[in-house]
């Protein structure tokens, strides 16, 4: 390397392709890097999923309930 173009802590700056590679090469390891962040920050599923089984269980509730009520109402409508 000439006196002429700057060295960056061993990294070159010239337009070569063997520094082309090896800047791909630390771009593709800081990308995984980053992913391999961003799935363990991620928040998990089992949120969702305990969401949906409590709604679905006051449903089944709500679903009984009414159906209990219109039991009765029928039961005293009859006995009248």
């Amino acid at each position: 390397m000439s006196k002429n173009i700057a060295d960056f802590s061993g990294f070159p700056t010239d337009n070569s392709s063997s520094t082309n590679l090896k800047y791909d090469i630390i771009a593709s390891k800081f990308m995984t890097g980053i992913r391999n962040h961003e799935r363990r920050a991620a928040p998990t599923q089992s949120t969702g999923v305990v969401g949906y089984l409590i709604g679905a269980v006051l449903e089944l509730a709500l679903a009984t309930m009414v159906m209990v009520f219109v039991g009765l109402r029928w039961i005293w409508k009859k006995s009248n």
